[in-house]
């Protein structure tokens, strides 16, 4: 795997909601090259976690991997490509000595790495909240014009 320097380029504002309720945006970061997708936040401390990280997926159906041997513990939100929160789980940070855990994802749209506590705070629950995206260039595009 090669080493991509962080953060990624890409970034975009994701909107959390249940039914008609909407929570405010929370600016993210995006990995959407292979490279990135794969590496996601490998190499990075806890420290320079600042904002969730959005893994895309070139093919939805096809498994994409990506490695988990991170520094500190993550939540993974899995969201189905209708938008709807599929599944969430805790990813414990890699411990010295232990294996490498390559998740496969398939049958998503894509998969969020936020902070532990993240999901508790903002009440994400599987099959009921829904994650919307607006790329960083549309709202500023909307913003100037």
């Amino acid at each position: 795997m090669k080493k991509v320097s962080f953060p990624f380029s890409n970034q975009c504002y994701v909107t959390l909601g249940k039914g008609l309720k909407k929570f405010a945006p929370i600016q993210a970061e995006e990995a959407v090259t292979n490279d990135e997708v794969y590496q996601a936040l490998n190499y990075r401390s806890q420290a320079s976690f600042h904002r969730p990280l959005i893994l895309h997926f070139e093919d939805q159906i096809r498994n994409t991997p990506v490695w988990f041997g991170f520094s500190f513990d993550v939540e993974v939100i899995i969201v189905g490509i209708d938008g709807v929160v599929k599944r969430t789980y805790e990813m414990p940070k890699y411990k010295e000595g232990s294996g490498i855990f390559v998740q496969l994802f398939s049958d998503c749209s894509c998969a969020i790495l936020v902070p532990k506590g993240f999901c508790k705070k903002w009440d994400v629950l599987e099959q009921s909240t829904f994650v919307r995206r607006t790329s960083l260039q549309t709202t500023l595009a909307k913003k100037t014009a």
